[in-house]
C-alpha cells in the first residue's frame, strides 16, 4: 500500500510541480550524456535553487523538517528529476534537525541515485551528515557500494565523506568503503574514490599511505594516483614508482607471452 502523503505535503509538492513545469518551458539545459531512470524536465541548476527558494518562503509555515523529509520521500515516489533535486534543497535547509533514523528511511528510495546528479546531491548534502551523527549505520553505505548501480555506489562514496570531514576522524571507515570499491572503472567512481582518499589522508595519512601501498598490487592505478596526491611527495613517489614498475612487469610478462 503506498504510504498516504500529509496534506500540508501534498500542497507544497503541488506547487513544486507547478513552479518546475513553468521553468521547464524556458530554454530547458542540454540533455545529460548519461542516461537516466528518471524523467528529466531539463530546469537549469540555477532554476530549481530558485523554485526551492520560492517554495520555503511561500510555505515557511508548513514546512519543518518531517514535512522536508515527507517531501523528498514523495518526489522520490514519482522520479522527476529537478523535483527531487529541489526536495534536497529544501530538506538541507534543516540540517540541523537531522536525525541518523534518516539513513535508514533513505535506503527504501535510494533507487533514485541510479541517476548520478541526484547521488551527488543526495549523498554530498544529505546522506553524509546523517551518516556523521551515528557512523554504526555504515551497513546501509556498506550495501550501497555493493550493488551494480554506479549511481548508489556515488551516493555510498559521498556518504562516507560524512566520515572525515567536519571535524569527524572515522578514517578507518572510510578507508573501509574505499577498499570495497577500489577495482572501479567508471571515470566518476574513479573521481569519488579518490576524492574521499585524499580527503582522509588529511586526517590520518599514515592509515591512507599504508592503504594505498597494501592495495598497489591489485587496486585501479588510476585511482591509486589521483588518491595519493594529499601525501607527502617522498611517499607518493614511492607509490607510482612501485606501480609504474608493476606495470612494466606486466607488460614484459605479456610481451613474452605472445
Amino acid at each position: 500500500m503506498a504510504k498516504t502523503i500529509p496534506p500540508a505535503v501534498a500542497s507544497i509538492l503541488r506547487d513544486l510541480r507547478a513552479a518546475l513545469d513553468e521553468k521547464a518551458e524556458e530554454k530547458a539545459r542540454p540533455a545529460p550524456a548519461e542516461k537516466s531512470p528518471l524523467k528529466i524536465l531539463g530546469v537549469r541548476a540555477a532554476g530549481v535553487k530558485a523554485v526551492a527558494r520560492e517554495i520555503s518562503v511561500r510555505h515557511k509555515a508548513t514546512l519543518d523538517y518531517l514535512a522536508a523529509v515527507d517531501l523528498l520521500e514523495a518526489a522520490a515516489g514519482r522520479k522527476v528529476r529537478e523535483e527531487i533535486l529541489a526536495a534536497i534543497d529544501l530538506l538541507e535547509r534543516f540540517r540541523k534537525d537531522f536525525e541518523p533514523a534518516l539513513l535508514l528511511r533513505m535506503d527504501k528510495w535510494s533507487g533514485v541515485a541510479d541517476d548520478l546528479e541526484v547521488a551527488e546531491a543526495l549523498g554530498a548534502r544529505i546522506a553524509a551528515a546523517v551518516l556523521a551523527l551515528d557512523p554504526t549505520k555504515i551497513a546501509t553505505v556498506r550495501k550501497w557500494a555493493r550493488l551494480r548501480s554506479v549511481g548508489r555506489k556515488r551516493l555510498a562514496l559521498l556518504a562516507a565523506s560524512g566520515l572525515v570531514s567536519e571535524g569527524r576522524r572515522d578514517a578507518a571507515l572510510a578507508l573501509d568503503l574505499c577498499e570495497i570499491l577500489l577495482n572501479e572503472e567508471h571515470p566518476v567512481l574513479v573521481t569519488e574514490v579518490a576524492g574521499l582518499l585524499r580527503t582522509t589522508t588529511k586526517i590520518d595519512a599514515k592509515a591512507v599511505q599504508d592503504f594505498l601501498f597494501r592495495r598497489s598490487i591489485d587496486g585501479n592505478p588510476a585511482i591509486l594516483r589521483a588518491g595519493s596526491e594529499n601525501l607527502d611527495a617522498a611517499r607518493r613517489a614511492a607509490l607510482i614508482a612501485k606501480l609504474e614498475a608493476q606495470q612494466a612487469s606486466l607488460s614484459g610478462l605479456a610481451a613474452a607471452g605472445r
